[in-house]
């Protein structure tokens, strides 16, 4: 029945007093097909609303459960959406809050700026004051320490020089004579001991 061929023949236009539910009803009674033909037209649709029947029985469930699926991701998508324009929108409001803090942020970092500058200068004058004060605490050192080390060279060569002096006045003060007698009264004096004493 279902691969028997369609002959088209021509029908005449629906009456306005027919219900459109049911127009392939209505043209089978009005026509003038024999019943042969009338009876395959009504297998024909008894077929067509069995078939249509299976169908909406079998691929109700997962057209339902597909139709309920894509509902959930479409909700899904509406909702990350959402999510995503609210925080666009936030962090656009940060960003203008910032743009419109600029100036002030830019004037209060020229402040600090500024200030940590003189906190710098000033303490890299402290510090080359400190050292200046170390340099000059150390070249006094080192001042009074060849001082003393000049004093007593010039000591020493000032005793060399008085000795050599004394050396040469005695030298030629003494001659022969009178050495011996030195001499002799210093051999004297150290046999008997007593009498320095």
């Amino acid at each position: 029945m279902l691969g028997a061929e369609v002959t088209a023949t021509p029908r005449p236009a629906p009456d306005p007093g027919v219900t459109p539910a049911a127009p392939a009803l209505s043209a089978m009674l009005q026509s003038d097909e024999s019943p042969a033909e009338s009876r395959e037209g009504t297998y024909r649709i008894i077929n067509f609303v069995i078939m249509a029947a299976a169908l909406v029985y079998f691929l109700r469930q997962p057209l339902k459960d597909f139709f309920a699926d894509r509902t959930d991701e479409i909700r899904r998508g509406l909702e990350e959406g959402r999510k995503a324009l609210a925080a666009a929108e936030a962090r656009m409001a940060e960003v203008e809050a910032k743009l419109n803090n600029l100036s002030s942020e830019i004037a209060a970092f020229k402040v600090e700026s500024e200030r940590a500058m003189e906190a710098e200068r000033e303490r890299l004058k402290q510090s080359a004051e400190t050292e200046a004060s170390r340099l000059m605490e150390f070249a006094q050192t080192q001042i009074e320490s060849a001082t003393r080390a000049a004093k007593a060279e010039l000591k020493r060569y000032a005793a060399g020089q008085a000795v050599e002096l004394a050396e040469t006045m005695i030298r030629q003060r003494l001659d022969d004579p009178a050495r011996r007698g030195l001499v002799e009264r210093f051999v004297r004096d150290l046999k008997n001991p007593e009498v320095q004493n």
